[in-house]
């Protein structure tokens, strides 16, 4: 009968939930799973406009790029999405609390002051943290700048993936979307 209580109340034990992580904590590990897919993505965009130029890029964004973010996603216990007001992928199109915070950002970033990421805790026990996407390279503006930037090739190749594309007419330091990071419990270091 000792060892029927010991296994019951180990296999409890088990059970519990873990203590929801703390806003701070929660930002830490939000900025630094944003932080890791961006490097990821950046690196697989910049080795693509290396060997074929920006046309060489949409097939890494169509097709790889969900990818590494689900993988940044499974390795640190996190879910994580990329969303805009102005999508490529209509499956991106932010709406909501999402879109509310796209247009609170723009507001701060316009007033000059820093787009500080949003905190709001879920009904599911997670964290969700929205960060700021910004165009802060040139080489986004190939893909996502005015038509002046923009190739006509490169426009050719992005309508032909994406044929309701709205992610165009950005200029360098402008808000190009968000990060929306749902961090759990079990996300904690």
């Amino acid at each position: 009968m000792k060892w029927i209580s010991v296994g019951l109340a180990l296999a409890l034990a088990a059970c519990e939930s873990k203590e929801p992580v703390s806003r701070e904590q929660a930002q830490t590990i939000a900025r630094e799973a944003a932080q890791e897919a961006f490097q990821q993505l950046s690196a697989e965009l910049a080795k693509a406009i290396e060997s074929g130029g920006p046309v060489a890029a949409i097939p890494v964004c169509s097709m790889k790029a969900q990818t590494l973010v689900s993988e940044v996603s499974t390795r640190r216990n996190v879910a994580m999405i990329r969303l805009s007001d102005r999508p490529r992928n209509p499956r991106q199109a932010a709406e909501g609390a999402d879109l509310a915070a796209i247009t609170s950002f723009r507001g701060a970033i316009k007033r000059g002051e820093a787009a500080a990421p949003q905190v709001e805790d879920s009904t599911a026990g997670a964290t969700v943290v929205r960060l700021p996407i910004i165009a802060s390279q040139p080489l986004c503006l190939k893909c996502h700048g005015s038509a002046e930037d923009i190739s006509q090739e490169t426009r050719a190749a992005i309508l032909a993936v994406y044929p309701d594309d709205k992610a165009t007419g950005y200029q360098l330091n402008d808000l190009r979307g968000i990060w929306r990071i749902a961090v759990s419990p079990e996300s904690s270091p």
